[in-house]
C-alpha cells in the first residue's frame, strides 16, 4: 500500500478512524473503577490504571497489587461492562487553497522547452493528489497565475478556478489544466487573492492554508519579492499560513516568502527528471497536509439519552500489528505521550500530545480508539479532567 514519495506514506497514519465507544454506568466488577483509582480490566503488570491485581481484577479502592507510574496507566478494555456503544471519529479536516504558477517559463525558458520538467509533471503530481484516497480528510481549491484576464488585480484570484472540493475527486480538477502556461509572474497579486479566498474559508470555521507553487521570481504587474513577503506576513497575522513549493532552479526568493508566510523555508523541487518532479511534488504536498492535519480528533455526540462525562473518556492507541495501549490523560501535555481535551468545559476534540502525535503520524496503519464510560486513566499525582489531583 505504501509508495515512496506517495501521499499515503505521509498521511495514512494520520488519517485513521477511531472506533468511539460510549457507555452508561459501570458494574460491581470494578469496571467503573469506583473513585477512579481502583482496578478494572487489569493485567499481571497492573493494567487497568495500574491498580488491578495479578488476575486483572480491581477492587475499586486503589489497593491493587501493582502501582502505576506516570505515563504507564495500564490498559482500559473497550469490551468491559462500562463500554457498550460505539461511534466513529476522524481527524479534523483541512482545506488547501492552491495557487499554481502557469507563467511562460513553466513551458519555455531561454528558448529551451521546460514543459516536460515543469508544467506537465506539476499537473501530474497535483492530479494524483486530488484523486488519492489518502486525501479523504482534505478539501482543495485550485487557481493559476497569471489569470487569463486582469492579471494585475488581486480580485482576479479571489474566486478559484476550481472551487473548494472535498477530496478525493480528481475529475473535478481535470478540465482546469486545459489552459497552458503563458504570461508573466504577478506573484503578490496572486498570493493576495489566494489569501483572501482562504480568509473566506477560515471565516466558516475551517482549518485552511495556502499552497503557492512557482518556478521563479515575481515579475510583471509591479510585483516584487518584498511585496510578496508583505502579503504573506499579513496572512500569518490573520491566522493563515502560506506554504511555498519551488519548481526549477530560479527560486532564490522563495525562502523569504515561506518565512514570512509562517512556514520556515520553501520546499524546493529540482527539475532534472520529470518523473521525480511529480513524485517530489506529491511528497511535498503530503508533508504540508500532514503538518496541518495535526492530531485533533472530533468528539461525536453521545448516543441519545447519554451525557458526555469528561472524566470518563480514555484513548487507546494500537500500532500496526501491535496491541492496544491506553494513553494517559495529561492536561498540560507535561506527559508528551498523553492526550488532553481542547476544552474541559465544552469539549469538541481529543488532542494528542507531541510524542503521541508524532508516533501516530509515523506509524502507517495505526489505530486510535476513544473509549467512553470508564474513568479516565490519570497517573498518580496528575490532575484529572475535573481538576482533581489523583
Amino acid at each position: 500500500m505504501l509508495r515512496i514519495g506517495s501521499l499515503k506514506t505521509l498521511l495514512s497514519a494520520s488519517s485513521v478512524v477511531g472506533a468511539i465507544l460510549f457507555a452508561g454506568c459501570g458494574s460491581s466488577d470494578g469496571s467503573e473503577f469506583g473513585d477512579g483509582k481502583g482496578g478494572g480490566a487489569g493485567s499481571s503488570s497492573g493494567a487497568g490504571f495500574g491498580n488491578g491485581n495479578d488476575e486483572g481484577k480491581g477492587d475499586g479502592n486503589g489497593d491493587g497489587d501493582n502501582t502505576s507510574t506516570p505515563g504507564n496507566v495500564g490498559n482500559v478494555d473497550p469490551n468491559s461492562a462500562c463500554a457498550t456503544a460505539s461511534d466513529g471519529a476522524e481527524l479534523q479536516p483541512i482545506s488547501l487553497v492552491f495557487m499554481i504558477d502557469r507563467s511562460g517559463s513553466m513551458k519555455e525558458e531561454n528558448r529551451k522547452s521546460t514543459i516536460d520538467v515543469r508544467w506537465n509533471p506539476v499537473k501530474g503530481g497535483l492530479m494524483e493528489f486530488f484523486g488519492d484516497p489518502a486525501s479523504k480528510n482534505i478539501s482543495a481549491s485550485l487557481s493559476f497565475f497569471p489569470a487569463s484576464s486582469s492579471s494585475c488585480s488581486s480580485s482576479s484570484y479571489e474566486s478559484p478556478l476550481v472551487a473548494m472540493t472535498q477530496l478525493p475527486n480528481a475529475a473535478a480538477f481535470s478540465s482546469a489544466f486545459n489552459q497552458g502556461p503563458d504570461g508573466n509572474t504577478p506573484t503578490n497579486h496572486a498570493l493576495q487573492g489566494a489569501l483572501d479566498a482562504a480568509r473566506a474559508v477560515k471565516a466558516s470555521g475551517k482549518n485552511v492554508a495556502v499552497v503557492l507553487a512557482t518556478d521563479g521570481a515575481p515579475n510583471g504587474c509591479s510585483s516584487s519579492p518584498s511585496l510578496v513577503e508583505t502579503v504573506a506576513a499579513q496572512g500569518v497575522t490573520d491566522g493563515i499560513k502560506t506554504y511555498v513549493i519551488g519548481v526549477g532552479p530560479n527560486t532564490g526568493n522563495l525562502n523569504g516568502f515561506a518565512d514570512k508566510g509562517g512556514t520556515g523555508t520553501a520546499i524546493m523541487i529540482p527539475t532534472n527528471n520529470a518523473a521525480q518532479v511529480s513524485a517530489d511534488l506529491l511528497k511535498a504536498i503530503g508533508r504540508i497536509a500532514s503538518s496541518l492535519l495535526g492530531c485533533n480528533y472530533t468528539l461525536p455526540a453521545p448516543p441519545e439519552g447519554q451525557t458526555l462525562n469528561v472524566n470518563a473518556v480514555n484513548v487507546n492507541y494500537t500500532p500496526p500489528g501491535g496491541t492496544a495501549k491506553t494513553l494517559a490523560y495529561s492536561a498540560d501535555c507535561s506527559n508528551k505521550d498523553g492526550w488532553h481535551y481542547d476544552s474541559t468545559t465544552s469539549p469538541k476534540e481529543i488532542v494528542l500530545c507531541a510524542n503521541a502525535c508524532n508516533t501516530a503520524k509515523a506509524e502507517a496503519g495505526a489505530k486510535l480508539d476513544i473509549i467512553f464510560g470508564c474513568a479516565t486513566a490519570v497517573p498518580p499525582g496528575q490532575v484529572d479532567p475535573n481538576g482533581n489531583v489523583k
